[in-house]
């Protein structure tokens, strides 16, 4: 590990969609301690999803707790706070600074119907050489809009619509605001870094939903101080500096060493993030009218796309069918399920006996390298002669091929990428990505690239580095790589053209099931 370069330490706060976590950092990026709290996502139908803000900041308060209790770091040596959190959804705040209802969330599904018109009509083909955004359901200019025709009551003057890591450090300091990276998913001119009022225009989005956006602040950009209150259930002294930070997105990418031109990084957590740094948005935007170019440094946007779901594919799984495969773990020495899973899945032949899963889980449907709100997750290929283990390495090669079919979509060569989030814990399922993506797989050290990379933005606005670049320099190592083996990319890649032909094939099949669905669960026997 690095050594400390002075006193004082950093704070990255990371408010996940189902985990709230909060770290300490020396100035060498080591991480001193870290706490985490879990919150409860809400499906009040099945297509919906939605957290109660409330518990959003206690949980973030709790974990910041945490930190402090669990380490060596006392709160007088913590120089500065900085958040990061899942971006998107629609976080409204009332008048009286108090939640104007739950948070609708990112993996949300009410808005498919208003995304198949934006994109029937063309209305996302025309916007996206402005924002480089492609709207999926969950996205803030999409909830924003079903707000106006659904929920006008909330779009009175006074309210703030936020997003995750502003309603987090709201509580921490009192500032309603945000930051061009969560803005750029609800409607900016992505060059200038500024709202545009021709994206509003052309999605249909009114003065009265423009009026409830907050102000924007650079990442770097000191928000606030702890206030007296925050410090009295957080456990920070009064008056440490907050600054504004990014999105989950961009801070992650920053957290692993994404910070220069061609830096790229996967993402295999909740969702499968993919990005890729740039400085020259001169020409088209490729490729058209999905994912996301993100404001990341001063000079630098990320080009990303992302998986709507992860690894929830394989807690799924688990969850659903995982007793057998626990009880024979408990019963290997050590007991521990990920090793074995890891040691029978290096045992099970690459491409899973002609299994192929896709991985469209979250209610929303998928959002990249496609967006289709109906998308849902499927098997092919099942025969009797094929058992569980198959169906396991499936959902893990699925995963790796849903990555595949992002990078590929991104016109900048990549030859290295930087990999985080729960599965690059698993050296099997690293080495599989290697070989599906036929690209070299660093791992990082560390594990909370989001709260690192909260922390290194607050290090940049307090001075202690001159650049994102100068900060991921000094604050990232690499603990393990993983070279692709030229056969079995080979190979994997005719599975991997299966994959892309059986997700072109089942477009239209998609809505016509989720019609019949809906109609069922209105059924009355």
């Amino acid at each position: 590990m690095n050594a400390p370069t002075s006193n004082g330490f950093l704070m990255g706060l990371d408010a996940g969609t189902s985990v709230v976590k909060a770290a300490i950092f020396d100035q060498a990026g080591n991480e001193m301690s870290r706490g985490a709290r879990t919150v409860p996502i809400v499906n009040p139908e099945p297509h919906l999803a939605e957290e109660d803000m409330d518990l959003v900041w206690e949980a973030a308060a709790g974990a910041i707790q945490d930190a402090l209790v669990n380490g060596s770091v006392r709160a007088e040596e913590i120089l500065a706070v900085c958040a990061t959190g899942q971006g998107d959804g629609s976080w409204m705040v009332g008048p009286d600074g108090k939640p104007a209802g739950p948070a609708i969330l990112w993996t949300d599904g009410r808005t498919g119907d208003l995304l198949d018109q934006w994109y029937d009509s063309g209305a996302v083909a025309k916007q996206f050489p402005i924002s480089g955004t492609g709207p999926y359901a969950g996205t803030t200019s999409a909830l924003l809009r079903w707000r106006q025709d659904n929920e006008p009551a909330l779009l009175a003057p006074g309210n703030t619509n936020l997003w995750c890591k502003d309603w987090v450090e709201y509580g921490l300091t009192g500032d309603l605001s945000t930051d061009p990276s969560d803005a750029s998913l609800a409607g900016i001119d992505v060059r200038a870094r500024t709202w545009s009022e021709d994206v509003f225009d052309i999605l249909g989005i009114d003065q009265r939903t423009r009026d409830v956006l907050p102000a924007l602040r650079n990442p770097t950009e000191q928000c606030g101080t702890v206030t007296r209150h925050a410090a009295g259930v957080t456990g920070l002294i009064e008056g440490t500096p907050v600054f504004k930070g990014q999105m989950d997105i961009t801070a992650s990418s920053l957290g692993v060493g994404v910070a220069r031109p061609g830096d790229c990084m996967a993402v295999i957590g909740t969702a499968g993030i993919v990005t890729v740094a740039t400085n020259d948005l001169s020409g088209d935007i490729l490729p058209p009218d999905v994912g996301w170019v993100i404001p990341h440094g001063p000079d630098t946007w990320v080009r990303g796309l992302g998986m709507n779901c992860c690894t929830p594919n394989v807690d799924w799984f688990l969850r659903e069918f995982g007793e057998p495969f626990r009880s024979e773990a408990a019963a290997q020495p050590g007991g521990q399920l990920f090793s074995y899973l890891d040691q029978k899945i290096a045992q099970t032949p690459i491409g899973s006996g002609g299994v192929i899963f896709h991985g469209y889980l979250a209610p929303g449907g998928e959002r990249a390298p496609f967006v289709k709100p109906s998308a849902r997750g499927s098997f092919n290929g099942l025969t009797g002669g094929h058992d569980r283990w198959h169906m396991l390495r499936a959902v893990y090669e699925g995963v790796a091929y849903g990555i595949r079919d992002c990078l590929d979509a991104i016109p900048t060569p990549v030859d290295t990428v930087r990999m985080a989030g729960g599965g690059a814990n698993s050296p099997v399922w690293s080495q599989i990505f290697a070989d599906v993506l036929n690209r070299r797989i660093i791992i990082p050290a560390g594990t909370e690239f989001g709260a690192k990379g909260a922390a290194i933005v607050g290090g940049v606005g307090l001075g202690i580095y001159d650049s994102y670049e100068a900060g991921a320099d000094a604050t990232v190592t690499i603990t393990r790589e993983y070279e692709p083996n030229p056969q079995r990319a080979e190979l994997y890649t005719e599975f991997f053209e299966v994959y892309r032909s059986l997700r072109a094939s089942t477009v239209e099949v998609w809505d016509q099931l989720q019609s019949a669905t809906r109609k069922a669960s209105a059924f009355v026997a």
